[in-house]
């Protein structure tokens, strides 16, 4: 019968890349680690992992190992968080780490408070930083973002919170100088970006007819990643931002911005709670996400 405890740490492994990194982890040494693989694929009687100084990859035979692997384990969790569930209120330290643009956001901070006083015996910390937060090496639950695109890492486990729609906003001292061509209006008018690459930044915009989507080059005059600071930069006429529109409906109202109207137009970007899968999550992180994924949200 093969050792579950071998098979658990097979997985491990696997999970974070490396002996090293199942190390930091579980806090095995790596002799112990390599010496529960060597069981287990002497009990299969095949390769799992192809062993190399430069680099770790699986086997054909240990991918379709750690594929079944993920399955289990993923409904072992499920079966003991029920179990857990049924017998025992939410308890211990969940971590998180928010932008502080997001924490304001849609009340996303006041919906964790209102969790904390529904469950007393779960005590919340919380990070609240711009900063690239790894959650592989950080002591951290889980992170809060906010993007356009899935882009995360493959063992990140992104779940959707909300989603936001973005716009593309000007002080009424430039709309002289908007056009219907969005890159002839880029041309024209100064940009303000959340987020870049360097002194680049990229705009991705929907063509309203054909449904395509298009990365648009910009240069932009001030970068920051302060949602409050592009609202304040676009209202002293520095330039043309996209920014969520909930946080500029009520500029857009009173006529101090006016939107950039486009045949192209910015796709909506979505705020998730970025975690490493359900594979040792402790009950009170899995139920504050639970929450926090039922939580219904009306953005426009």
């Amino acid at each position: 019968m093969i050792d579950l405890n071998s098979l658990q740490l097979f997985y491990v492994v696997v999970s974070a890349g490396g002996y090293s990194a199942a190390h930091r982890k579980t806090g095995q040494s790596r002799a112990t680690l390599s010496r529960h693989i060597i069981t287990l694929e002497e009990h299969l009687a095949v390769r799992l992992i192809e062993r190399s100084t430069r680099s770790f990859r699986l086997t054909e035979q240990g991918q379709i190992l750690y594929t079944h692997c993920q399955e289990l384990f993923a409904q072992l969790d499920t079966a003991l968080m029920q179990v857990e569930t049924l017998q025992h209120e939410p308890q211990g330290l969940v971590r998180i780490a928010i932008p502080p643009s997001l924490l304001s956001f849609h009340q996303l901070g006041q919906e964790i408070l209102r969790y904390m006083d529904s469950y007393p015996l779960v005590k919340v910390q919380i990070e609240v930083s711009n900063r690239a937060v790894d959650v592989h090496h950080e002591n951290v639950d889980f992170v809060i973002r906010a993007r356009t695109s899935l882009d995360y890492p493959l063992d990140y486990v992104p779940v959707l919170l909300a989603r936001m729609n973005l716009v593309m906003v000007v002080h009424p001292k430039w709309q002289n100088m908007l056009s219907a061509s969005i890159d002839e209006t880029i041309s024209q008018v100064p940009c303000i970006a959340w987020q870049a690459n360097g002194e680049f930044a990229y705009w991705s915009l929907r063509h309203q007819d054909t449904g395509e989507v298009a990365q648009h080059k910009i240069r932009p005059r001030l970068i920051v990643d302060d949602l409050s600071m592009l609202r304040e930069a676009a209202l002293n006429g520095l330039g043309m931002v996209m920014i969520p529109h909930i946080y500029v409906q009520d500029d857009l109202s009173l006529g101090r911005l006016v939107q950039v109207q486009s045949i192209e137009q910015p796709i909506m970007s979505m705020v998730h709670a970025v975690h490493l899968g359900n594979r040792g999550m402790r009950p009170a992180v899995r139920h504050l996400l639970d929450w926090l994924k039922e939580i219904t949200i009306s953005l426009r």
